[in-house]
């Protein structure tokens, strides 16, 4: 009635996850990480028993914030909302032309790991109308979460990232760092107003292109995507068949039983891992080895080959992945398989076999057997 979508996946999308109780699950913590309120299941049930014409419920009442909140709610069914003090709040306003700009390709370009623990706090697509035009506008708000900063790694917590492209051409991508979250805000905010305001730019949501932004904002807008997608047969025995096999894998490489790895241990084996990145401690690689135990053949040296390093934080992603199947399935052994898709984290549609996109599929795979 009102809009309004649940969801049982939690993606940085999400406005409020509901629950029963402020319980330390993985989806709490999830969502407290990505700065999403934790609403307590009581604010939809008294949303529904409100009659037509009575004013709605303030939302803010029964957000948990803390054990205390939790207990108070249980007693009088409202946690108490500090008063607004308007007079008091004191915006500290930048000024943005003293903000540097820095082209991708400057050689003294600040460090900003994107591809570890990074998330996307705004973005925007825009795009030029006229018909013989091609011009799209990307913005980005990068975010290192506090609890995963390496200064040894990044040189800043928060970057803002800008994308014109022309003809699928990058004609111009530059970047701004910063610790200050509302100094970047601010800066998105006033990119995000100008190319609003000019004439023939409108900011597309629908049937986004994927040939430009960084490759996180395409991650996270095809997390998206496969969060809504509805799966067709065929898809569904493709995703049961590369799900049997990764699992397989993991039983071949492991020397003991990948389900039975916690979510506690595969962070301290990441964070092992980004160590001997960078510092390339022999002491670090033995500790990921005894966090997550291989079997003979499968230890290999991490320090004189790189790739398998990388690999091993592929395998971390792919175990973190494997408990986010089980925590939404309650340890199901029979999993569904919209949670093995989106643990898959790829898009797959199928082709019908009268497009010429088909036809040469199928003759690039009868030219390779």
């Amino acid at each position: 009635e009102q809009q309004a979508h649940i969801s049982y996946i939690l993606t940085a999308s999400t406005d409020y996850v509901l629950t029963t109780e402020n319980v330390d699950s993985y989806k709490i913590r999830r969502a407290k990480q990505l700065g999403i309120p934790i609403v307590n299941i009581e604010y939809v049930y008294e949303y529904r028993r409100l009659s037509s014409g009575q004013s709605l419920i303030d939302i803010n009442k029964f957000i948990i914030k803390s054990v205390a909140d939790q207990e108070n709610f249980i007693k009088t069914g409202t946690i108490p909302v500090a008063e607004s003090r308007v007079n008091s709040i004191k915006i500290n306003k930048f000024d943005l032309n003293k903000i540097k700009l820095w082209n991708s390709d400057d050689a003294d370009l600040p460090r900003f790991d994107e591809s570890t623990h990074c998330e996307i706090g705004k973005w925007a697509i825009f795009k030029e109308i006229n018909d013989n035009s091609n011009v799209f506008f990307v913005l980005e708000l990068q975010i290192i979460p506090e609890q995963y900063y390496d200064q040894t790694a990044s040189d800043y917590r928060l970057r803002f990232r800008y994308e014109k492209q022309q003809q699928d051409k990058n004609v111009l991508i530059q970047y701004a760092f910063g610790n200050d979250p509302n100094e970047l805000q601010q800066l998105f905010a006033s990119y995000y107003y100008r190319l609003s305001s000019m004439p023939r730019i409108i900011r597309i949501r629908d049937k986004l292109p994927n040939q430009f932004g960084s490759k996180l904002l395409l991650r996270s807008l095809f997390t998206h995507r496969i969060d809504t997608q509805i799966l067709d047969e065929n898809v569904c025995q493709l995703i049961e068949s590369l799900w049997l096999e990764t699992i397989g894998d993991l039983n071949k490489i492991l020397s003991i039983s990948p389900e039975s790895i916690t979510l506690k241990t595969i962070i301290e084996a990441e964070a092992v891992l980004l160590k001997l990145k960078s510092t390339q401690d022999p002491a670090a690689a033995l500790h990921f080895y005894s966090l997550i135990p291989h079997r003979p053949q499968y230890t290999i040296d991490l320090i004189k080959n790189r790739r398998v390093l990388i690999e091993k934080i592929d395998l971390c992603q792919m175990l973190r992945d494997m408990l986010t199947v089980n925590e939404l399935t309650n340890w199901n052994v029979k999993a569904p398989i919209e949670a093995k898709y989106r643990a898959l984290k790829c898009y797959i549609e199928t082709i019908a076999s009268s497009t010429s996109e088909y036809k040469n599929i199928a003759k690039l795979i009868q030219s390779s057997t």
